[in-house]
C-alpha cells in the first residue's frame, strides 16, 4: 500500500471520532504521522512475524527481536514520500493502520486495537502455518517449536 493511501485510511478509520495532527496549513503533520507510525511498526513487530521483515543477519541496528528459526525482524523503513510503499506486508496494512487509530481515537482506541490484534492474530497463524510447510518440504530446516512459544 503507498502512504498516501495509507492515511487516507487511517482518516476513515477515524471519521466521526477525531482528526488526525495537522500542521498550520490544514495539512496532516508528517512529522507526527512519522512518529506514529513508527511507534506502529515497532508494536507489529512485537506482535507478529512479518516475512518481509525476516533477515537472516543482524546488519545494524535496525534489529527489532528474534524471529523463527534464527532468523530476525528488522524494523521496517519508514516512508519519506507519499507514493513510497509501506515496507510491510500489504496485509499488515489495516492492522497498522488501526494500531495508529487506535493512538488518535477518543472514542474508539479499544476497538482499534482489537480490530488490529485479530489481523495480526490471523495474519500470525497464516505465517506459522508457511514456515510449517517450508520445513516439510526442506527448505526452511531451522524452523522450531521454539518459535511458537516465543510468540505473544
Amino acid at each position: 500500500m503507498v502512504y498516501s493511501r495509507f492515511k487516507s485510511a487511517i482518516k476513515l478509520l477515524l471519521i466521526g471520532d477525531n482528526d488526525m495532527p495537522e500542521d498550520g496549513e490544514g495539512n496532516i503533520d508528517e512529522e507526527q504521522m512519522l512518529a506514529a507510525l513508527e511507534m506502529a511498526y515497532i508494536e507489529l513487530a512485537s506482535k507478529a512475524s512479518a516475512l518481509k521483515l525476516l533477515t537472516a543477519e543482524i546488519t545494524s541496528n535496525d534489529v527489532i527481536r528474534q524471529g523463527p528459526g534464527g532468523t530476525y525482524l528488522r524494523m521496517p523503513t519508514l516512508p519519506t514520500k507519499d507514493t513510497d510503499q509501506l515496507d510491510i506486508d500489504n496485509e499488515l496494512c489495516p492492522a497498522v493502520a488501526r494500531i495508529i487509530a487506535s493512538y488518535l481515537s477518543r472514542e474508539k482506541g479499544k476497538l482499534h486495537q482489537q480490530e488490529a490484534s485479530k489481523i495480526l492474530s490471523a495474519y500470525e497463524s497464516k505465517v506459522r502455518v508457511f514456515l510449517e510447510e517450508q520445513q516439510s518440504e526442506g527448505q526452511y530446516s531451522q524452523y522450531d517449536d521454539t518459535y511458537a512459544s516465543a510468540r505473544t
